[in-house]
């Protein structure tokens, strides 16, 4: 799913790991809203821009998206604390 995204970009083996273990670990996370594409897509295009941004700690990149997320379908008050990685 993200490697369409991502045509323009360049990363490194170890940067597209993470980046497909975040957008799993994220997809899980939000599969209580259903997985209409539009929210794989844009799971995508937040983990792209935190890679663009340079952070490579997997857990960062997560909570980076989950909070982009949980803003943009309206669960900002929610706690979070069962929504930390699975790793």
């Amino acid at each position: 799913m993200i490697h369409p995204l991502i045509a323009g970009g360049c990363f490194d083996p170890e940067a597209t790991k993470i980046m497909g273990e975040v957008f799993d670990e994220m997809i899980t996370w939000l599969d209580r809203f259903g997985r209409p594409r539009i929210i794989q897509e844009a799971v995508a295009r937040h983990i792209i821009d935190a890679m663009r941004d340079g952070e490579r700690h997997p857990d960062v990149v997560y909570q980076r998206v989950l909070a982009a997320m949980a803003l943009k379908l309206g669960v900002a008050g929610e706690s979070h604390e069962g929504a930390s990685r699975v790793s």
